[in-house]
């Protein structure tokens, strides 16, 4: 940045540097300021300690509130550590870049709290440590943070973040969301659009979601409590939970239990978990795991598409509606195990052959018949149960 203008020439209400505190251990000083802004122009705030950035209705000036601390043996010391915060500002065009430089010889904290109009076109905060705070804004939001925690709340549009190892906590964001974390949790209560969530290793809980929604960790948790799109969801080795989806879910989990509770179709896959299906209306249903159980309960009075769910090492029990149009073709070449058990009189158990070893085949139609549903077993029982 260039030709940037010092901190004294942009302060309206103060012309000489404010008083220094006693605060602990630490040397306190808070300064303010009001800076002209137009109301639908765009700021950008960077800065190596936290921010604090809050919209404001109405026309009126940026308004802000510098916390600078210091960590210094005497009160001289630290009034000229202090003189190295300097808040320098840029106008280019209806852009505000506001730049806080600290001090480097000193240990040092800085909390910039910034009050702008909620009718701003955009708003960018980088900081290369420091949390960041933001709540309501009207205008598009992109964050970004070295290592530092995001907390965001009553946003009105899209929302671009990445921090390279906090935790992210989103409140209500009305427009999709884009996030990145290094290593932290991350924390949804809604967002109002598509949306993708990624962590490196922590959990991802999303409680309501009004698109489509995409999650991957590298090792955590993924939970999804409500989604009226569409759900893709990626673990290394965690839990994946889907509670309710309007759309399909596709699920891919490295090495754990994949639970998807409503929905319109799925697609899951599991390296060594478990899979749990309830409440499945419409779409295919396909579900396969290298070593786990498989539970698949199909919703009554719908009809799915062709479907699949296999399994080597573990059990496949399924619930099939009574009313539900239906050609089931299902093979097991478990060597023990009870082979398949069927509450259908339409569905013939039988073995294979002589010469497909100790395989067990059942194959019929319900209600006529209707897209096949395969299911394959290498290890364990296959049941074919009549849902209550």
């Amino acid at each position: 940045m260039k030709a940037l203008i010092p901190f004294l020439s942009i302060v309206s209400l103060a012309t000489a540097q404010p008083p220094i505190t006693r605060d602990g251990s630490d040397w306190l000083q808070i300064q303010t300021g009001t800076i002209p802004l137009d109301p639908t122009g765009r700021v950008h705030i960077s800065t190596e300690g936290s921010v604090v950035l809050r919209g404001l209705e109405g026309n009126g000036p940026v308004t802000y509130t510098l916390k600078t601390r210091v960590r210094s043996s005497s009160h001289t010391d630290a009034e000229v550590s202090m003189r190295d915060f300097q808040l320098r500002m840029k106008v280019f065009g209806t852009m505000l870049a506001l730049e806080l430089a600290t001090p480097r010889r000193v240990m040092h904290s800085a909390e910039l709290s910034i009050v702008v109009p909620n009718s701003l076109r955009e708003a960018i905060v980088t900081t290369l440590g420091g949390n960041v705070t933001a709540s309501d804004l009207a205008c598009h939001l992109q964050v970004e943070t070295a290592a530092g925690r995001i907390e965001l709340e009553r946003l009105g549009a899209g929302v671009s973040l990445k921090t390279g190892g906090g935790e992210v906590r989103i409140g209500r964001v009305a427009g999709g969301v884009r996030c990145f974390s290094g290593g932290g949790n991350i924390r949804v209560d809604s967002v109002g659009r598509e949306s993708w969530f990624e962590t490196a290793g922590g959990d991802i809980v999303i409680h309501n979601s009004e698109g489509t929604v995409h999650a991957s960790t590298g090792g955590g948790n993924v939970q999804v409590d409500r989604s009226a799109g569409e759900v893709y969801a990626h673990t290394a080795g965690g839990v994946i939970e889907v509670r309710e989806a309007a759309g399909l879910v596709t699920a891919d989990n490295s090495g754990g239990a994949i639970q998807v509770s409503a929905s319109k179709g799925v697609r899951c896959e599991s390296s060594a978990g478990a899979i749990r299906l309830k409440n499945i209306g419409g779409g295919s249903v396909r579900a396969t795991t290298a070593m786990g159980n498989i539970l698949a309960e199909l919703l009554s009075a719908t009809r799915i598409e062709d479907s699949l769910l296999s399994t080597s090492s573990g059990d496949i029990t399924v619930f099939l509606p009574s009313n539900t149009p239906v050609t089931v073709e299902a093979r097991n070449e478990s060597t023990g195990g009870r082979g398949i058990v069927s509450d259908f009189p339409q569905i013939r158990v039988r073995p294979a052959g002589m010469n497909s070893g100790l395989a067990v085949l059942a194959q019929g139609a319900l209600n006529g018949g209707g897209p096949i549903l395969r299911i394959y077993v290498s290890g364990g029982t296959i049941y074919l149960r009549r849902q209550k």
